[in-house]
């Protein structure tokens, strides 16, 4: 999977979500195959109910339906996974699933206001969980299953303190906009003069 990255950029973390949620599709797989192989072995060693030669159709149907099964429990489910991507850069925070139909998230590390994990019972066996990242102003996206859960947000965290402090809340760069910078000094100045304003009144109502 290649990130097309932003100037100055560069990819700190690649991973894939743990494969945790897989262990109820495996296990349904080999029930299914189970159960299965008894039926589709029932069909083919005798004459069932007196059917004769439908007994081959009965038996191709069956083995299309468990073949459709297999897919649908197992397959499916082994292929979302493995086309989950999770990408850390030194700027932003990546989530890329889908294999035919590709879909992609992308959070700027500067708009990370809080993060947040949840673990549960089989996750803390793991060392994973679901990283929280939320931007403030009731959005919020997970990062379910992630491996090392701990340590991944300790890279994101490392991310965010090593971006320049140079984008205020309102995405203006102090240091390279002088205009901004007047309007700062202004603003304080008049701050100032009212103060100064406000403490003559007082001084004035006192005497």
């Amino acid at each position: 999977m290649r990130i097309k990255l932003l100037p100055g950029e560069r990819v700190l973390v690649r991973t894939r979500p743990t494969p945790l949620p897989l262990v109820g599709p495996v296990i349904a797989g080999f029930l299914l195959l189970a159960v299965g192989g008894f039926g589709l072995g029932f069909l083919a060693g005798r004459d069932v109910l007196g059917l004769g030669d439908w007994r081959f159709v009965l038996f191709a149907a069956a083995l299309g339906v468990v073949v459709l099964l297999l897919l649908r429990v197992v397959v499916r489910p082994l292929v979302r996974w493995s086309s989950n991507r999770y990408v850390l850069t030194s700027m932003r925070l990546i989530h890329r699933r889908g294999a035919a139909r590709r879909s992609e998230h992308q959070i700027n590390l500067s708009a990370i206001s809080q993060l947040q994990t949840e673990q549960g019972l089989l996750q803390r066996l793991v060392g994973s969980g679901t990283l929280i990242a939320d931007l403030g102003f009731d959005r919020a996206h997970a990062y379910r299953d992630v491996p090392q859960i701990a340590t991944f947000k300790e890279y994101v965290v490392q991310a965010i303190s090593d971006l320049p402090l140079t984008r205020m809340f309102d995405g203006v760069d102090m240091e390279i906009d002088p205009q901004y910078a007047r309007g700062s000094i202004v603003r304080a100045q008049q701050e100032w003069a009212q103060k100064e304003w406000a403490q003559q009144e007082w001084r004035g109502g006192q005497s």
